[in-house]
């Protein structure tokens, strides 16, 4: 007696190759749900797509390299999720805590553009400021709009005593994203 076939039977090898698959999928879905392989990935930082960085001259006669950065296109930034790293003369430090406070002399209506509070690291490297000596920190000072969007820029100025650049050397400048540790510039000039 033969048994009769129904014309809707799956092969053995069709039916194989779908529980393999279904095995496969439902053993990477509970991995990764299980194994929290998705919490360390981070959200992307932001994108300055393109910056100018340029040493200018100093305008109070002390010889210090005044270094400005310039967004010219890209996202917006709070200055609050930025810090600085500068590396020169064989020292770095970093600019933290930002935007930095108003400080303002009572003799003069020179802004300091940072405090003891901003630095990190080789803390002379980059100057506090002093009477007399004026440049300007744009974005990184708490009196202004605190952005970094396009168009606007922000000033340094290395002290000239404890790191005297000569014509060639180099001074290496980033811009950190810190919530996302994220480098937005990086760029090395070059002194003239």
């Amino acid at each position: 007696m033969e048994i009769p076939q129904s014309p809707r039977a799956v092969s053995p090898v069709v039916s194989t190759i779908l529980l393999v698959a279904t095995v496969v999928i439902l053993g990477t879905t509970i991995s990764v749900l299980a194994l929290g392989v998705t919490d360390d990935l981070n959200d992307a930082g932001p994108v300055v797509g393109q910056s100018t960085a340029e040493f200018i001259g100093d305008r109070s006669g002390a010889d210090d390299q005044i270094v400005r950065i310039t967004h010219i296109a890209g996202d917006s930034v709070a200055v609050s999720e930025m810090e600085l790293v500068v590396r020169a003369c064989g020292k770095a430090t970093r600019l933290i805590n930002l935007p930095a406070p108003t400080t303002r002399t009572a003799s003069t209506p020179t802004y300091f553009p940072f405090d003891e509070g901003n630095f990190q690291g080789n803390q002379d490297l980059l100057s506090e400021g002093t009477v007399g000596q004026s440049w300007d920190a744009g974005v990184l000072h708490e009196d202004t709009t605190n952005t970094f969007a396009a168009g606007s820029s922000f000033e340094f100025r290395i002290t000239n005593g404890a790191c005297s650049l000569a014509a060639g050397e180099t001074i290496e400048v980033m811009v950190v994203h810190s919530p996302t540790n994220t480098v937005m510039i990086d760029t090395e000039l070059t002194a003239q």
